[in-house]
């Protein structure tokens, strides 16, 4: 049977008898949620609009700068309200009639026509409903407030109980991030850029900590767990940050900056602020005076005030800190002599019969009765008999330690090649020469009779300033390698956030470490341990991209043109904007909101800086009397 094909029929655009025309979707009367402010300009009918961008021409009798928000409307096919809301990325101007450079002069002096005409640039953020439409030419553009602005910044997409302020927009309210994005819930970490000394990295990062542990939001998206968690700062530029827990003079000074603060920590409606409340400052200690008394390595602050932190022989050992002494050793050869020593200087550790403060015996098990295995965790796991000064060498510093895995190491009576796991002498001695040269910078940090830090306080500020690079790496790995065991073993109350500037010096992009191995493993499962960092660095092209790919909110200040490029999540326009910023002012990214938000945050009411410490009357006092004295 033969199948005669039929004629295929087209159905006409618009149905018999449809009274609907394209011209109906500027109709918006009878629809809800239209704006009923003035209109601040139209699409622009000129140039295509798209899902993604449009040209809004602007209304003569209104000023659209950069970052506003707008808002406009359409009426579908079936009758219901399309809404699409976004932010200005460009603004430009010219007149229409100008051809060449001289029509100019003619056209301001009104000899040759011309009319004068603004035209912004929108990148759109949502629609509401959620519909892949372009907006329509022509349409009446508003500025995006109320309901509207909520919607543009995804407002509504945020449980009121996770909002978590990350500065002021242009119009001075706040621009808000969803706390489960940087909490380790849906995402975590924070990753700041920007030029140093502009009021960018560690001052921002310090403005998210103040909200999150001295606010009425930090204890809103904390929730119940909130006083197990913890802050660690480390202090890597001076001592401005030992002063968190005193007021900034500039703040509460009769200036219009002070003012301009206030008013702006009133818009993100926090009245009432001041200085950080529960802190706890860690130095390393100074050398030890002619009576042996250690004192902290500070200057402009009261030393009776800060805790001097270190490591003993015994949590040296235990800990596997040697790991972190070196950051040169790479792999190879020297890393498993590293790794051959560590393991022995365990076996071999046991505690001082009679003492309290960190000092250890080390002795070869066997000769004090004792099978201890070659494995580190087995080993770290054996307990311990406390042994006699007689039963080995008595070690009370790292000048000790050193010595000691020199005899073993190199050639002579001491030498033992279980020490060296069978290497060539010319790789032992290497290892030897970093060890001698890593002595004199880490002897203030481990000593009997010093404590670690313990993050006792909701905030501990590490003071490293003062100390040689190397050691400041072995500070940073040391005290971040106490939290991680902590996380890991669930033996941490809550949360604990990491502020550490200069990521690029402790994870660079190129070359292998232990720090920079443990800073990647926090960055992929901090989140999910309850680690969270807030790092920074100048340069982001400098830092090990594990790092700050895996940060959930990205804000960015005042940048070099050579690391613009770096900032690829960012647009065009807004790579060539950070490169000019004004201080306090940051472009932010984040998960919800499709494109970057520009804040500002207002000057602290914290000392960020040693100048900016009131000075104490009982202390001015105590001072102008020892001066009368003399």
């Amino acid at each position: 049977m033969t199948v005669e094909p039929q004629p295929l029929e087209l159905s006409p655009i618009v149905a018999p008898g449809t009274p609907w025309a394209d011209a109906d979707r500027g109709v918006l009367a009878g629809l809800g949620d239209i704006p009923d402010d003035a209109v601040v300009g139209l699409v622009d009918a000129s140039m295509d609009s798209t899902t993604q961008r449009s040209h809004v021409v602007v209304d003569p009798g209104c000023d659209i700068a950069l970052d506003e928000l707008v808002v406009t409307a359409q009426r579908l096919a079936d009758g219901s309200a399309l809404h699409h809301y976004g932010v200005v990325v460009e603004v430009t101007g010219r007149i229409e009639g100008a051809e060449l450079a001289s029509d100019t002069a003619r056209l301001a002096a009104a000899t040759l026509p011309g009319e004068r005409y603004r035209r912004a640039e929108v990148q759109w953020l949502r629609t509401v409903p959620e519909r892949f439409l372009p907006p329509l030419s022509g349409a009446s553009v508003w500025r995006a407030a109320g309901v509207h602005r909520d919607r543009a910044l995804f407002l509504d997409r945020m449980d009121a109980g996770e909002r978590l302020p990350l500065g002021l927009d242009l119009s001075g309210a706040p621009v808000y991030v969803a706390f489960s994005f940087i909490n380790g819930d849906k995402g975590g970490h924070v990753s700041i850029s920007g030029k140093s000394g502009v009021a960018t990295k560690t001052s921002y990062a310090l403005f998210l900590l103040y909200l999150l542990f001295e606010t009425r939001y930090g204890a809103q998206v904390r929730g119940p767990g909130a006083a197990g968690d913890r802050a660690v700062v480390f202090s890597v530029k001076g001592e401005d940050l030992l002063h968190l827990d005193r007021p900034n003079t500039a703040f509460f000074a009769d200036t219009d900056q002070a003012r301009e603060a206030q008013v702006g920590w009133a818009r993100l409606g926090l009245p009432e602020v001041g200085p950080f409340r529960h802190v706890r400052v860690y130095a390393p200690r100074s050398e030890e005076d002619e009576r042996g008394t250690r004192v902290a390595n500070v200057r402009t602050r009261d030393r009776r005030t800060v805790t001097i932190y270190g490591w003993t022989p015994w949590e040296f050992v235990r800990a596997g800190l040697l790991d972190y002494v070196f950051d040169d050793l790479d792999t190879g050869q020297l890393s498993f002599v590293e790794q051959v020593v560590r393991l022995q200087l365990l076996r071999y550790t046991y505690p001082l019969d009679g003492d309290s403060e960190g000092r250890v015996v080390l002795a070869e098990p066997a000769a004090v009765g004792e099978q201890v295995p070659m494995s580190w965790e087995r080993a770290r796991r054996r307990t311990r008999r406390p042994q006699p000064g007689s039963a080995g060498v008595v070690v009370e510093d790292f000048a000790g330690l050193v010595e000691f895995v020199a005899d073993k190491v190199l050639d002579g009576p001491g030498f033992d090649p279980a020490w060296t796991g069978g290497v060539m002498p010319g790789t032992a001695q290497a290892f030897v020469r970093r060890l001698w040269g890593a002595e004199p910078r880490l002897r203030p940090l481990i000593a009997a009779g010093l404590t670690a830090v313990d993050r006792g306080a909701a905030i501990s500020v590490v003071d490293v300033h003062a100390l040689h690079e190397d050691a400041q790496r072995f500070v940073v790995g040391a005290v971040l390698a106490s939290v991680w065991r902590d996380h890991e073993s669930s033996a941490a109350a809550g949360k604990t956030w990491v502020l550490l500037d200069e990521l690029n010096k402790y994870a660079p992009r190129q070359g292998r470490s232990p720090i920079k191995h443990l800073l990647v493993d926090i960055a992929g499962r901090g989140r999910s341990l309850g680690v969270l960092l807030l790092g920074a660095q100048q340069n982001p092209s400098g830092v090990d991209p594990n790092i700050t790919g895996n940060a959930a909110l990205h804000v960015v200040g005042q940048i070099r043109a050579q690391e613009a490029a770096e900032l690829g999540f960012l647009p065009a326009e807004m790579r060539a904007r950070a490169q000019l910023v004004a201080p306090g002012t940051m472009i932010t990214s984040q998960p919800l909101i499709p494109a970057p938000i520009s804040v500002r945050f207002p000057f602290p009411p914290y000392a960020t800086r040693a100048a900016e410490v009131a000075a104490d009357p009982a202390r001015r006092a105590e001072a102008r009397q020892l001066l009368e004295d003399m």
